[in-house]
Order: C-alpha cells, then structure tokens, then sequence
C-alpha cells in the first residue's frame, strides 16, 4: 500500500496511514484518469467485488484559523472520517485525495434505496464539523455504482456536487449528485430573470410570511422535500414534534393556496425552491 492515504482491512480496521506524494494518493489519480488498478490490489484496499458503493467526498471549508487549518488536512481528516464510518459500521475504504479533500466508497446494499446513505452520511458530515470546532463541512455524494469503471463516474459526479456545494455555499448539509445536476441546469439557464420569475411565483407568499412572522416554513418545506415526504424524518430533522410539522405543513397550504398532494404543485415547488437556492447564491456565483 504506497499510494494510499487510508483503506480498510479485511476486519473493518483502518490500515496504517501512509504518506502521500505530493499531497495526494497517487493511485486513486491514476484510476480517475483510466487506469483500473488489479484485482489484488483493489481487495488490498479494501473493495469488495460485486458491491455497490457511492463515493463521498468531504472537505472542510477554508479556515483562517492557522493552527486549526493545520488540523484539517486531509490527512487528519481521514482519520477521522475512518473513526465515524466505523462507529456506524461503514465498511468502506476511506482514502485522501488531496490536501483538504478526503474520500469515502460507501458501501450500498440495495442502489435504487438510497435512504440510508443520506442519512449516514449526513450524520457524519454533522459529526466531523464537531470534531474540527464547528468548522464547515462540505460534502458531495455521487451515485451508487459497481465496478471500477462506474464508480470512476460516481467520483466525478461527488466532485461536480461538491463544487456546487462550494459554490453555492451549502455547506449546511451534503449535496447530492440529482441535487447538483439540478443546480448546474439552473445556473445554465440564459435569462436569471425567468428563473427569478418562475421562483417567486411559486415562493413569494411563503417568502413574505417569513419575514413578517420570523417563521421557517420555506426552510420546513425544504426539508419536508429532501426527505420524500416523510414526515418522521423531516420532524427529527427540524428538530420539533410531529404535530408541529403538521401544523406548519398546513399553514403552508394555506398560505400558498395549493394542494401539497398535488405532483405538479409538489414539482414546481420543489424546483422553485432549488432556484432559491441557485438565486440567493453569493454574488460571485454567476448565472
């Protein structure tokens, strides 16, 4: 093991951490530019044949702190990342891939369920920002793949989501490889009027509200969105009881005039919302 920054053994426990060259694990480089490295290897590593993974990739935001920047390098990182997979029972290899960016290949049992890889991973987003003094965390997901030809492509999909994660500032919460096509789509877009158009027609009655009521039901609907309509999901991520979460997705309704049960209306306030997003993005992030 030269080239790796961290992998997982063949009982779950980090291997011994290795140093990179130039910053980097060099093998994991070489793959992402077409070299499939052999099968010996990749069990050395830590891969299991016919599993499905998704990579995900960390990186904590720039820290002017120099003493703490110090300490969230990717190296640290990795450790530390390693130590959260395995207290949830993650056996996936974990790799550096630069100086600030550390690599998860989390395993996925069943590829069309992705529930449970947004909730661990966002668990250990929350965790590692807590363990570097609440700096910010961003996190960027790609989609579950088999084989190293496919999850090649879910590399690249992590990185574009955590790109537009950095972008767009939505350090918050991880961002999604659907979540960030989406967002590339918008931002393409010719004319930013249209799309301000198109949000705020769907967005202005609850945008309003907000302000005058100090109230979070547009930050209610999003969440209620990101977790497929669950409501026991959403409320333990809003932290509030259920009946609370009921109340405010009434009063959504009300306010806005629409039936949330209603796939279109559910659509177009999805989008709009996401717009949102693209719209209220730092003035450096241009349309």
């Amino acid at each position: 093991m030269t080239d790796q920054q961290h992998a997982i053994n063949a009982v779950g426990q980090p291997s011994r951490p290795v140093p990179l060259r130039n910053g980097r694990a060099e093998w994991l480089h070489r793959w992402l530019e077409g070299e499939t490295p052999d099968a010996a290897s990749l069990e050395q590593y830590g891969f299991q044949a016919q599993q499905y993974y998704a990579v995900v990739l960390y990186r904590p935001a720039i820290c002017h702190d120099h003493a703490l920047a110090q300490a969230t390098n990717s190296v640290q990182l990795a450790t530390l990342l390693q130590a959260e997979a395995n207290r949830r029972g993650i056996n996936g290899p974990v790799f550096a891939y630069d100086d600030r960016t550390t690599a998860l290949f989390h395993p996925v049992e069943d590829p069309q369920q992705t529930t449970r890889l947004k909730r661990k991973t966002e668990e250990i987003r929350k965790q590692l920002s807590i363990r570097l003094n609440n700096v910010d965390v961003h996190c960027g997901v790609g989609r579950p793949a088999s084989g190293m030809d496919g999850l090649r492509q879910s590399f690249r999909e992590a990185e574009q989501a955590l790109r537009v994660s950095d972008e767009l500032q939505i350090q918050a919460r991880a961002t999604f490889f659907g979540n960030s096509s989406l967002f590339m789509l918008l931002r393409s877009l010719k004319s930013p009027e249209e799309l301000e158009r198109f949000c705020m027609t769907w967005l202005t009655d609850l945008i309003t509200y907000d302000a005058r009521q100090h109230s979070d039901l547009l930050e209610t609907l999003r969440a209620y969105f990101a977790n497929n309509g669950n409501t026991a999901l959403t409320a333990k991520e809003l932290r509030i009881h259920r009946n609370t979460l009921a109340y405010r997705l009434n009063r959504i309704a009300q306010i806005t005039r629409l039936d949330l049960e209603d796939a279109d209306v559910r659509l177009n306030l999805h989008l709009a919302l996401k717009a949102y997003e693209v719209l209220t993005a730092p003035s450096s992030v241009s349309l």
